[in-house]
């Protein structure tokens, strides 16, 4: 995801961001931002009716819209939408209903009435590779290597480095000092741009023993220094292991062996994991200190007794705009607090089920059996998991805001789509550099890797083929007399 101009959206105010889907992830955590009630500007496509004399005629005509959201569901290759026209225009009256999707590499503009603190931090993940990846590969060989961030979508090169290595030779020490400033600036890049927190794998690959001589030279520069505690704390996250390059068409190779799966699949969601595994130890010993739904959590929240709080996107997105504000800022005073607060995902094993509790659970600080008394009335119809209709809210800046934005949409969305081709070209470029740059890496060590039973061979050929010459000279000089 990424956002085009600056994003300097406020918690509690109304605004509008205008955003471009990169893949398949950033449709998910649009979906837990956009809620019923949002305006939404985009560029669509109706057909229009022509009539001339007796004769009537469907063209499909392409045109900026501003809908007022009023249906929304999740596919995960689109979100569908559906809302009535709220601008001018030649074809479409005003409140007149549309439809459409929004999939990858959409272009739009998303307008609010309150943007909460939830809202603003999905969408800032989002867009930020290094906040949602879970699993980061360095790749090293003599002199390169690479940091890449992975997703379930995407590989995005965070880090490069070509130095430079002096050869081996006898009585010099030009190669190991040279083979030591080049790991020194992977372990300071290392560092810098890997995220501890949100990372939960770190591979690290390379042809020949390169990974494994960087391993010791880490494990000797952390040892004993306070500098390096994050690193250490962390050093259980990191894989070693074989690659064929240290360039990015390598990834497929690692991430396909069984046991770089094995230990991405164990170490992955490992807080969520942690957090879900908590909760049913407190379910199993002491059930007084659980609470579900959204009645028992007011009542607990205004005594102050939560430990824990977990919560899911499909919960959130079952809110209607005035109850999510509401949560917003009692979750806002949580973490005020220190209380630890978890959002599952209702597509992972951990939401479905704190789904089936409610959506919204936790632990409690000291046992309340009053709770068990206290059940969350049933509501006569269920709410559809793209939340509730709140009434429209008239908010003249907003609507000031979307007729100004409506007249330059339209060359915005059309330079949106020069850039996405102008990407593409340099994406493919880059690619046909690195392939050149591995296969001429490839032809030089093929060049100067001759073992000493080659060389033996071929000075052993040559001797024998002078000896040749040397006899044929000579039996020459015989005939001629």
């Amino acid at each position: 995801m990424r956002f085009k101009g600056r994003f300097n959206i406020k918690p509690g105010q109304s605004g509008s961001i205008k955003i471009i889907i990169d893949n398949e992830e950033d449709l998910w955590a649009l979906y837990n931002v956009m809620a019923i009630g949002d305006y939404i500007q985009l560029a669509t496509f109706r057909k229009v009716q022509h009539e001339t004399g007796s004769k009537v005629t469907s063209k499909k005509r392409k045109m900026i819209l501003t809908l007022r959201l009023e249906q929304i569901d999740y596919r995960p290759e689109a979100i569908g939408i559906r809302g009535k026209n709220q601008t001018q225009n030649e074809f479409v009256a005003v409140g007149q209903y549309q439809s459409d999707e929004i999939g990858v590499n959409s272009f739009f503009t998303l307008y609010k009435s309150y943007w909460d603190e939830m809202h603003i931090e999905t969408l800032k993940k989002a867009a930020d590779i290094t906040q949602t990846s879970e699993v980061v590969a360095i790749l090293m060989d003599e002199g390169i290597a690479n940091l890449f961030y992975l997703s379930n979508t995407q590989t995005v090169n965070k880090g490069k480095i070509n130095l430079s290595i002096p050869k081996k030779r006898n009585g010099s020490t030009q190669h190991d000092k040279g083979r030591e400033k080049f790991f020194g600036q992977i372990l300071e890049k290392f560092l810098k741009n890997i995220s501890f927190e949100n990372v939960k794998v770190i591979i690290i690959a390379s042809p020949g023993f390169t990974q494994e001589d960087f391993r010791k030279y880490m494990e000797e520069k952390i040892e004993n220094n306070k500098d390096y505690s994050t690193l250490k704390n962390n050093l259980n996250k990191l894989i070693y292991t074989h690659s064929s390059s240290a360039f990015k068409h390598s990834l497929e190779e690692i991430l396909s062996k069984q046991d770089i799966k094995k230990n991405i699949k164990d170490v992955k969601c490992v807080d969520d994991v942690a957090a879900m595994g908590k909760f049913n130890e407190i379910l199993l010993t002491e059930m007084d200190k659980a609470f579900f739904g959204k009645k028992q959590f007011e009542y607990v929240f205004e005594k102050n007794a939560i430990d824990t709080l977990i919560i899911t996107d499909g919960y959130l997105r079952k809110l209607s705009g005035k109850e999510r504000k509401d949560l917003s800022l009692k979750i806002k005073q949580l973490k005020s607090n220190d209380i630890e607060v978890y959002q599952f995902s209702s597509l992972h094993d951990t939401g479905e089920r704190i789904d089936e509790f409610g959506g919204i659970v936790g632990i409690l600080r000291y046992p309340m059996p009053e709770l068990s008394e206290m059940n969350d009335e049933q509501e006569e119809e269920e709410k559809k998991n793209t939340g509730n209709i709140d009434e429209e809210i008239k908010d003249e800046n907003l609507l000031e805001l979307i007729n100004n934005n409506s007249e330059s949409y339209t060359q915005e969305s059309q330079d949106n789509e020069e850039d996405e081709k102008e990407e593409k070209k340099e994406e493919k470029k880059e690619e046909k550099k690195e392939e050149k740059k591995e296969k001429k890496e490839k032809k030089e060590k093929k060049g100067k890797k001759r073992t000493k039973e080659e060389e033996k061979n071929i000075s052993q050929q040559k001797r024998k083929y002078q000896r040749k010459r040397s006899s044929f000279d000579v039996d020459e000089d015989n005939d001629e007399y």
